[in-house]
């Protein structure tokens, strides 16, 4: 199902929390990016099964299916917007002082372009032009996002840091003998 990856991708950002400093830096990145995709990803799912419903279901079924994915949508939406905004204002500080750069940041990308697709339904759906502006927001923060790890990701990969085994947290590694 190709609706699964970006919500499963998302729970990758759980491999970030041991690059942080214990305590309240940790515990803020478990709570916030992760939830993100799905409730993205449900209001796009409640959308297309919308979208399809005409084609399989008799009125007024396929009609209440297509309400549904409005009035599900909107508050879980509205509800996924103050979650982004939370998460973004504890994620940029700690990464710009705590969290080194792996692969993981790639997981950042998968719960943004989940409120993507799903703000990109509601859209469609409800014909809002305050919905189709912010599915082009949330667009280009998407594309600055993924610029920002691919740009990283090449970076790392070129001056051979990034596939480097990163030190487990609270491990003692023993000199090298000479």
């Amino acid at each position: 199902m190709p609706i699964v990856p970006p919500m499963v991708s998302a729970a990758t950002g759980a491999g970030l929390i041991a690059h942080l400093p214990a305590g309240q830096d940790r515990l803020a990145l478990l709570l916030a990016w992760i939830v993100l995709g799905p409730l993205g990803q449900s209001i796009t799912a409640v959308g297309l099964l919308g979208n399809a419903a005409h084609a399989v279901m008799p009125e007024p079924y396929s009609t209440l299916m297509q309400a549904t994915a409005v009035l599900y949508g909107m508050p879980v939406w509205g509800f996924a917007v103050i979650w982004l905004l939370l998460a973004t204002q504890i994620t940029l500080p700690t990464a710009r002082h705590h969290l080194p750069f792996s692969l993981t940041w790639w997981s950042f990308t998968f719960p943004v372009g989940t409120l993507v697709t799903g703000t990109s339904q509601l859209a469609l759906h409800t014909h809002a032009t305050f919905l189709t502006w912010a599915s082009v927001g949330l667009y280009a923060l998407l594309i600055g996002a993924w610029l920002t790890v691919a740009t990283r990701t090449a970076h790392g990969s070129l001056y051979g840091r990034l596939f480097l085994a990163s030190p487990t947290p609270g491990v003692q590694c023993a000199p090298a003998a000479r």
